[in-house]
């Protein structure tokens, strides 16, 4: 696939908020899917982190951002099929607000396995975002607030939503990560009972994750409540790791302050809480996610759970990273999955791309001239992903 070429057609054709979006009468259709999230709010009172002064975006109660709970779901749909027996749901980045750089991802992956591919939006992420914190007006002084201070790193406008609402309370990366979590498996649930538009009752559904998406898919296949994913696969691309060796100090994800925030809270108070006797502690201890999301803090924590259930998970799970990547590095990854006897062949893939590349942006929009590389690398990476979960 002419990766770049797709990418600008695409791009420049796609809407959220339409119900249908097609390109140039090829048989495929992108189409939007109306969801209403029903998870319910994490019981958790606020102490000491939580800055209630620090301006009405990020003050306000997460539960009233009505668009992080009604939202659509975009699908990919490869022809004109009625009905489908099959799916994959994509999962993303974090920080993110456009799908523009995963539209392409779904067309290869639709095309090649003929599955309808649910780019499916994290809480608080993509469509589900607020619409303040992509404001200048309002969100440049936090900015301006956070580059006075010589201890903070990378910030910037692309990043200082996220970096000020993790500064704020670090515990919404385990709480939205918790509504995320809920929701696919209500979306999981829909197909199982055949009220999802576009395919069959009981639908089989895979995964190709990336970065922190990556993160989710792991808890979600560890903790597989009722056996939902008991016969999914799941395809990793720059992700895979514990959380204590990312990196998410990034201009495009977070500044430096709110990522030293995160690790403190996560590798010390977070288990320091659970250990008391709240009700925060009472539902991470005893739900279905609490168990799998304190095993991939770091390796210590449930250490035999984790690599047990990653022992079971072999032959579900093929993943590619990349050598250059400083967010999830290669060797990260590589450390996670090291648990697993007689892994599967080629399981874990490194690669490396002739061109200067990120893991925020493994394929960069190039000149014409340099854009046959970057179509190289892509159709490299999504061939392998295609194949494995055909």
């Amino acid at each position: 696939m002419e990766f770049t070429k797709t990418y600008h057609e695409l791009k420049q054709n796609f809407s959220i908020t339409s119900a249908d979006t097609k390109l140039n009468e090829r048989g495929f259709t992108f189409s939007s899917i109306p969801f209403c999230s029903n998870s319910k709010p994490i019981p958790y009172t606020r102490t000491g982190i939580y800055n209630e002064t620090d301006g009405y975006s990020f003050a306000a109660d997460d539960a009233k951002i009505e668009k992080n709970s009604q939202f659509n779901l975009p699908v990919y749909l490869p022809n004109s099929s009625s009905k489908y027996n099959n799916a994959i749901v994509l999962l993303h980045g974090l920080n993110e607000r456009s799908w523009d750089k995963y539209l392409p991802w779904a067309h290869y992956l639709g095309q090649k396995t003929n599955r309808p591919v649910i780019l499916f939006p994290l809480a608080f992420h993509m469509n589900r975002g607020c619409d303040d914190w992509s404001n200048p007006r309002l969100m440049m002084p936090h900015l301006t607030n956070r580059k006075e201070d010589k201890d903070i790193s990378m910030a910037t406008f692309a990043n200082i939503a996220l970096s000020q609402r993790l500064s704020d309370d670090p515990l919404r990366f385990f709480t939205s990560g918790n509504q995320s979590a809920d929701d696919l498996i209500q979306l999981l649930e829909s197909i199982n009972e055949g009220s999802f538009p576009f395919l069959e009752k009981g639908a089989q559904v895979d995964f190709f994750s990336y970065s922190i998406g990556s993160f989710l898919a792991q808890i979600l296949f560890l903790a597989n409540p009722n056996e939902i994913v008991s016969h999914s696969k799941l395809f990793i691309f720059c992700g895979g790791s514990l959380f204590n060796a990312m990196n998410g100090t990034s201009r495009l994800i977070m500044d430096s302050h709110a990522f030293r925030s995160l690790r403190k809270y996560y590798i010390n108070d977070f288990l320091f809480e659970i250990r008391n006797r709240s009700p925060l502690s009472s539902f991470i201890k005893g739900g279905v996610w609490g168990e799998s999301f304190i095993a991939m803090i770091n390796e210590e924590n449930n250490q035999f759970y984790r690599e047990h259930k990653l022992q079971r998970l072999r032959n579900q799970i093929q993943i590619i990273s990349l050598k250059k990547d400083a967010v999830i590095p290669s060797n990260a990854m590589q450390s996670t999955f090291a648990c697993i006897h007689n892994k599967s062949k080629n399981m874990i893939t490194e690669l490396d791309f002739p061109f200067e590349y990120s893991h925020e942006n493994p394929f960069p929009i190039l000149s014409a001239a340099k854009s046959a590389e970057v179509d190289k690398a892509f159709n490299q990476v999504f061939s392998k992903a295609a194949a494995f979960l055909c």
